[in-house]
């Protein structure tokens, strides 16, 4: 059994978040429209050409025009020399996969490349930054040894480096663990930041009694 690096994000947001998405792939995220426009704009397509592949994946035309509308392509990214895109990644040994967005030439060597929505006023989000570690992490079993990575906030066009180091790594296996409890049944307290719960979509749900919601997605 693998866990996904999406869902380790998910996880560090709210536990019961990454319990429904597991069990609910339908619903689109604006982090989703965010990709195929960036990937598109990356491999010399345009907007149109994003919806293509989001529409391919997703129905809600207005989660893909709600993002598009707020996406900001920074020359800054051109910077950084495209390898390749949508790497398909996975350790048995360490019981993770996931497809990292872009893998980035800088100066000779190479790096993850993630993407993200807004960027906080000074360096990183941390489930960023354990994102960036756990590819680092499937890059290093697949030949590849690297302890930086990048992230490119799609909202506002801001590029930043992440460092990654011991203490990073030996925390995405701590998550790991705690989400292949929820793959086993396991259902989590929910988040305590009420800002995040008003603007989920599983919160009418998530309010019930957990023998209730749990059944909805079995």
């Amino acid at each position: 059994m693998f866990v996904n690096v999406s869902e380790i994000s998910a996880y560090l947001i709210c536990p019961r978040l990454c319990y429904f998405r597991m069990r609910d792939k339908s619903k689109p995220t604006e982090l989703n429209a965010a990709k195929e426009i960036y990937l598109s704009r990356r491999k010399g397509f345009d907007e149109s050409w994003a919806f293509e592949r989001f529409s391919q994946r997703f129905d809600d035309e207005d989660v893909f025009r709600r993002t598009l509308e707020k996406f900001k392509f920074d020359e800054s990214i051109k910077a950084l020399k495209p390898v390749d895109w949508e790497i398909r990644l996975e350790s048995e040994k360490i019981k993770l996969k996931g497809i990292l967005d872009e893998l980035v030439d800088v100066n000779g060597g190479r790096f993850p490349l993630i993407l993200s929505l807004k960027s906080p006023n000074e360096g990183v989000w941390f489930r960023d930054k354990i994102k960036v570690s756990a590819f680092c992490m499937l890059l290093k079993q697949n030949g590849l040894n690297c302890s930086k990575g990048f992230v490119y906030h799609c909202f506002d066009g801001e590029l930043r480096v992440i460092e990654i180091g011991r203490k990073e790594r030996y925390y995405v296996l701590k998550l790991v663990e705690r989400v292949l409890r929820l793959k086993r049944g396991f259902i989590p307290e929910k988040t305590k930041n009420t800002k995040l719960c008003a603007k989920c979509d599983y919160r009418d749900v998530c309010d019930s009694k957990p023998s209730t919601f749990a059944s909805k997605f079995l």
